[in-house]
């Protein structure tokens, strides 16, 4: 049987991350689609870190978060939910 990533894993993964880059923004949880998507396209999105992108004016800030969640999706492209 294979292990599959929980929603905790991107969770613990994109939090150990922003902190290690100095950022205080935290996600508390990921939305995550109730199918595996065929195509291998992540499965999952971050609406908490949506909305600090649409309200954060600094620029150098988003595309630290933008490149995070790249990662993370990268890393973690299909996930269960475990919430």
């Amino acid at each position: 049987m294979t292990n599959i990533p929980t929603s905790k894993d991107v969770i613990a993964f994109l939090n150990e991350r922003l902190a290690a880059r100095g950022l205080p923004h935290r996600v508390d949880s990921i939305e995550v689609l109730p199918y595996v998507n065929p195509m291998w396209l992540s499965n999952w999105n971050v609406p908490q870190l949506a909305n600090v992108l649409a309200r954060e004016g600094d620029i150098d800030i988003q595309e630290i978060i933008e490149e995070e969640i790249r990662e993370a999706r990268w890393r973690f492209p299909q996930v269960l939910d475990e919430f």
